[in-house]
């Protein structure tokens, strides 16, 4: 919609006003002609290719408005007056910053406008935000939030490259988000509101004094932004309005920068936009004059509408003295900041330490794979962990049987102490080293939970319990396991088989280091599966363990365990070696005897028997029926792989061959040579203090006897 140009309207050189032609006196066929042209004709006047327009006043002709904008009494308001508000005001058509000369240039143009503006706040030395000329890509700036955003940006967009946006922003107040050097200035913004350069307002005079200006004075002021592509050189100056107004000769603000890389050259929309923010205030722009490759044209000043912005900044009411506002504002403000600070530092508090919480689990997660289970699906699956639930305790938590809500499946879930540090490494090792092993005799860790201080595991459930309890327990009625169960549980499908997975067959090497009855658990078939690796400590193949302190149970703990305390795969087998025994005879590894008292190693009452002339004198007496050359096998198997040189004892993968009779037992393993490796006794000294008896029991518990001792010194 073009119309002539008013005193109210703009000029636009070389544009033809297509109504005018219409209304000539021209044959009938010209104008079917000319309606066939018309839509031609708009389209070809979609983009401004003469570059150039003025506008002294604003009657709303060629003219976009968004918002809070609007045109009344020749002035262009870009805000209401109401808070938290933003106003867009563009040129009707984007311009063509494409060089004539060179067509296929990205090199923007030179471009020359000036405008004239004025800001009217509720008072003087205070104001809402201010506004600004822009240059951008588009002119839907709909995203685009209020108060310190100036209706150009927001939060998550302010930066990026993508804007293809210049600003010269008009600001009125200071915002340390964006690092405004004050409450009173001009800043150049490139896709950021961070601006590049930037000054207090004001402008120079021809000696080089600087003037000073107040934006929110409620006085007109003129603004005049040049850029120059040869140079890339971009200018921005301000003075005050008079009927006779001069451009000052040295610029507010000069930066060099290529404006190429930021506006795209085919596209550019021209324009302004401002924004309220707690206070209400009013932004005019009063004329606006633009030109591609050019000087801008002077404003017909007789034209602007100075006499109407006059009369509306007399009409706000000013305040009783200069400083009465800003006391009232202190008493109220005042109060309110304290509290705010007060508020603001416990909820800083309370967030860094939930942020705290949620990195901690964060890095937990990122290392140890997402939690399984929410605390509240175990806690209802356990119902609150209630003692009729509990499956027994343990030296770093509880076990208890839960009920999944969900899918109904039954599970062990193990509540690790929250207070006990080994506890919690006991947590870790059973995610980081079981939660990867799949083996049909290791017990199978579903998954974990970490809330806060809780600490909980979820494995497959064993109804028939740990085999501890079917060779130990007072009540022999149905709970002894017959000879074939045993073997089972020992053999090639039972645990011999889980630890050579772990020993030989998985990608690392994994010491189990707490081998025992207690930690054998079956399934509802009788199937014996290894559990509890809390202690266990994995390493690549080829490499030594790094283990340095004695873990385990006294009974399975090798010599070597005890006096060095590197645990390795020998010190495994030497624990199963006293486990297939122990198995075999239903006696625990140290037990006492009752006719005088003193306390036994099993491996001393195996070996016994095999001296006396039958091994299988050692057997459990409540078996009634068994095949002598498998009791045979295992016992002397047990004391081979518990023999006190770990050099002596096989490899996992021997055992198994041994358990399954690929392989006979060496033959000249016989006792003597059990009892020449036993029987030297290496006393430096006597036994004078706390530790040293501590390694002789600890010897004692492992069963060699007479123990090979290391004093150490007070």
């Amino acid at each position: 919609m073009v119309k002539e140009a008013s005193s109210m309207s703009v000029r636009r050189p070389g544009l033809v006003c297509l109504a005018d032609v219409m209304n000539m006196h021209q044959p009938c066929f010209l104008q079917y002609l000319l309606l066939i042209l018309v839509p031609l004709l708009l389209s070809a006047s979609a983009y401004d290719r003469s570059g150039e327009f003025i506008f002294d006043g604003f009657s709303g002709n060629d003219l976009i408005t968004m918002d809070a904008a609007s045109v009344t009494n020749g002035l262009l308001s870009l805000t209401s007056g109401q808070k938290e508000l933003r106003g867009h005001a563009f040129y009707a058509f984007p311009l063509d910053f494409t060089s004539a000369a060179v067509p296929n240039s990205s090199a923007v143009l030179s471009f020359s406008t000036t405008f004239v503006f004025a800001i009217i706040g509720p008072y003087d030395d205070l104001s809402g935000h201010g506004l600004a000329f822009v240059l951008s890509s588009t002119n839907d700036l709909f995203t685009a939030l209020p108060s310190q955003y100036l209706g150009l940006l927001n939060s998550w967009n302010d930066g990026n490259s993508s804007n293809h946006l210049l600003a010269i922003e008009l600001d009125t107040i200071q915002s340390t988000q964006f690092n405004d050097i004050n409450d009173n200035h001009i800043g150049i913004d490139i896709n950021s509101l961070s601006s590049v350069a930037s000054h207090t307002a004001g402008y120079y005079t021809s000696n080089g004094e600087f003037h000073p200006l107040k934006l929110i004075s409620r006085k007109p002021m003129q603004v005049w932004v040049d850029y120059d592509s040869n140079h890339i050189m971009l200018n921005v100056t301000i003075a005050p309005y008079f009927m006779s107004s001069t451009k000052p000769s040295r610029p507010l603000l000069s930066t060099i920068f290529n404006l190429s890389s930021i506006l795209p050259t085919a596209t550019v929309y021209a324009g302004f936009s401002s924004a309220t923010g707690t206070l209400n205030c009013k932004h005019y722009v009063l004329g606006w004059s633009f030109k591609l490759n050019g000087e801008a044209a002077s404003l017909n000043y007789s034209a602007l509408s100075v006499k109407t912005i006059q009369e509306l900044a007399q009409q706000v009411p000013t305040s009783d003295h200069p400083g009465s506002y800003k006391v009232l504002i202190c008493k109220i403000l005042l109060p309110i900041v304290a509290i705010f600070v007060l508020v603001s530092a416990v909820l800083v508090k309370v967030h860094m330490k939930r942020r705290s919480q949620e990195r901690a689990e964060l890095d937990w997660q990122r290392e140890y794979g997402p939690p399984s289970f929410t605390y509240k699906e175990l806690l209802a699956a356990t119902h609150g962990f209630k003692d009729k639930m509990l499956l027994g305790r343990g030296g770093f938590g509880s076990v208890y049987k839960g009920v999944m809500p969900i899918s109904k499946q039954i599970a062990a879930i193990k509540r690790v102490s929250p207070e006990s540090r080994q506890g919690m490494r006991e947590f870790m090792a059973e995610i980081t080293i079981l939660g990867h092993l799949r083996h049909r005799n290791l017990v199978q860790l579903i998954g974990y939970c970490s809330h806060k201080q809780h600490l909980l595991l979820v494995y497959d459930y064993m109804p028939n319990g740990s085999l501890d309890c079917y060779l130990h327990t007072q009540d022999h009625g149905n709970t002894n396991l017959c000879w074939a169960q045993r073997f089972h549980i020992i053999k090639g499908i039972g645990i011999a088989s889980g630890l050579f997975y772990l020993h030989e067959d998985w990608e690392q090497v994994v010491i189990h280091r707490d081998i025992k009855t207690s930690n054998v658990l079956l399934d509802s078939e009788m199937n014996a599966r290894l559990g509890d690796f809390g202690l266990a400590r994995s390493h690549d193949h080829g490499a030594d363990a790094h283990t340095t302190h004695v873990a385990g149970t006294y009974g399975y703990i090798a010599p070597e365990l005890a006096r060095l305390g590197k645990a390795t795969k020998a010190t495994d087998i030497f624990a199963f070696g006293v486990l297939m025994m122990e198995v075999t005879c239903a006696i625990r590894p140290i037990w006492v005897n009752t006719t005088d008292g003193e306390p036994l190693a099993l491996a001393d009452w195996v070996l016994a028997a095999w001296q006396g002339g039958s091994i299988t004198d050692a057997v459990d007496p409540r078996l009634d029926s068994y095949v002598d050359e498998e009791i045979e096998l295992v016992l002397k198997l047990g004391l081979l792989c518990s023999h006190p040189s770990p050099n002596a004892r096989p490899c996992m993968r021997l055992v198994m061959q041994y358990l399954q009779s690929d392989t006979p037992l060496p033959s000249d393993f016989q006792p003597n040579s059990l009892l020449s490796i036993g029987t030297t006794v290496f006393l430096a000294q006597p036994l004078k203090n706390c530790l040293s008896l501590l390694i002789f029991a600890c010897h004692l518990s492992i069963g060699v006897w007479p123990p090979t001792l290391v004093i150490i010194h007070s």
